[in-house]
């Protein structure tokens, strides 16, 4: 995690290694995924909103180098069930009549892509894979603390949504700003 790599790097004088590897993250797909890890991560971490979870490639990090492939973010979320199906309700929280519902959120999921003049720079990790890194710190951390289901929030774009619906997620409503895919852990 983001925060354990602040440690080490604090240990090693390398904080400024650190904030360069996060300054050097790219997504030139969605600047609001670039602008948070580059601008807002550790602001995020030092208030605990939220944990971040980092991608290396591990051959750079092996030389020395800290490369930022993709990150993603954890946190909780608790939906008022206001306007949800019954049958929504009782596969999210497992009771019909739950008032409201307490999701793990995957808040932030980004992986590196520059656009240098025409040609795309990016790594070659899939939406999948780091799906697959965060169900696996969420399945971890949900046998020391039980959580049901995990949260996804997006906006408009049709080809996201089909990445998490291949993953397994389910639709669960549009709360006037995002669309928001659950998927039970």
């Amino acid at each position: 995690s983001l925060s354990d790599l602040i440690r080490r790097a604090e240990q090693i004088n390398g904080t400024d290694h650190l904030i360069k590897a996060l300054d050097s993250f790219r997504c030139c797909k969605d600047e609001d995924i670039e602008n948070f890890l580059r601008t807002k991560s550790l602001e995020y971490l030092n208030r605990g909103w939220c944990s971040i979870y980092l991608i290396l490639d591990e051959q750079e990090f092996d030389n020395g180098k800290i490369k930022i492939l993709a990150y993603f973010t954890l946190s909780h979320k608790s939906l008022v069930s206001d306007n949800i199906s019954k049958s929504k309700i009782q596969n999210a929280s497992g009771f019909k009549d739950s008032k409201s519902i307490h999701f793990v959120l995957i808040g932030q999921l980004g992986k590196y892509i520059e656009r240098i003049d025409e040609t795309e720079l990016k790594t070659n990790i899939t939406s999948k894979t780091i799906l697959d890194y965060a169900f696996e710190v969420i399945r971890a951390s949900s046998n020391l603390i039980p959580c049901r289901c995990a949260l996804v929030e997006c906006n408009e774009n049709k080809k996201v949504h089909s990445v998490y619906l291949e993953y397994g997620f389910k639709e669960f409503q549009f709360d006037g700003e995002h669309h928001q895919f659950y998927k039970k852990i």
